[in-house]
């Protein structure tokens, strides 16, 4: 299992809020679909955003968000002293404080130079905590595209803000590199369901899974904080649990096109855990 670093970038990059991307990770990007880049933000633009993840992650804005607010790693109803992966979506819905912070900004600019055509808008965001010593905070291997409906575009600029240094101990990302180019989208089913299994569906366990390959060859993207990772709609990839002592965090955002928004939007989708959506009849 080889570790990926890219030690050419870092704040040297940026400019105000624009951070360039440079051809060559461009062409890794769409070739391997991710890419790591180091320091994009500086500890005092950091600093804005850890009270906001501190308090979304403590449960202080539960009662307003119903599913929004849960652990992606067990099913919905799990009480929050027994999480193990903290989840809070769309937290700029809920606060409006956060909407439009330095790492929308920064992120929406590095979308804009992956995808130069289709009008990059933020899709989603949200808050991922791995609390200490849970070696079952884990979120399985899955692609992205296998929870959306399914649009006429598809691409997606996923990006992952490192709040906290992430590496294998505490359960950072990990990527099967190339799986984005493969021809089909590998089958997902809903986490504890077994195949073809109609007993557990997705308003039992939003988390999805798939069966991995023999072929699969892992790579774990360990990055310091301030730091992040891109990965585009179908790559393989997923995360392992925390054994470490100390906590996991992550700002995840996603921007896609956005005719691809308004289009998902149309059918009920916001990727809200609340939305009533017919799961069955929107991912054909």
């Amino acid at each position: 299992m080889k570790r990926v670093t890219n030690p050419d970038s870092g704040h040297h990059r940026r400019s105000g809020e624009n951070y360039l991307i440079t051809p060559e990770e461009i062409t890794a990007y769409k070739r391997d679909g991710y890419i790591v880049i180091h320091d994009v933000l500086t500890e005092t633009e950091m600093k804005t955003i850890d009270p906001w993840f501190d308090h979304f992650v403590a449960g202080k804005e539960a009662d307003n968000m119903g599913r929004d607010f849960c652990d992606m790693s067990q099913p919905y109803g799990t009480p929050l002293e027994d999480f193990q992966l903290v989840n809070a979506m769309l937290p700029s819905k809920y606060r409006s404080e956060l909407v439009n912070n330095i790492y929308h900004r920064v992120s929406q600019n590095i979308a804009n130079q992956l995808y130069t055509a289709g009008e990059p808008a933020m899709d989603y965001e949200q808050f991922l905590a791995k609390r200490p010593n849970k070696a079952n905070a884990e979120f399985s291997m899955h692609q992205d595209l296998g929870y959306w409906p399914k649009t006429a575009n598809t691409w997606t600029a996923t990006f992952s803000l490192a709040l906290s240094d992430s590496d294998i101990e505490n359960g950072c990302l990990q990527v099967v590199p190339g799986t984005n180019l493969e021809a089909e989208l590998r089958s997902h089913r809903p986490k504890g369901a077994k195949e073809d299994d109609a007993a557990v569906s997705r308003d039992d366990s939003h988390t999805l899974v798939i069966d991995r390959k023999p072929t699969d060859e892992v790579v774990y993207l360990p990055v310091k904080r301030g730091s992040m990772t891109i990965h585009d709609e179908r790559i393989v990839h997923g995360s392992g649990g925390n054994t470490s002592p100390k906590w996991r965090k992550t700002y995840v955002a996603a921007y896609r096109a956005s005719e691809t928004i308004a289009q998902e939007r149309a059918m009920g989708f916001t990727h809200s855990h609340n939305d009533q959506v017919d799961w069955d009849e929107i991912v054909k």
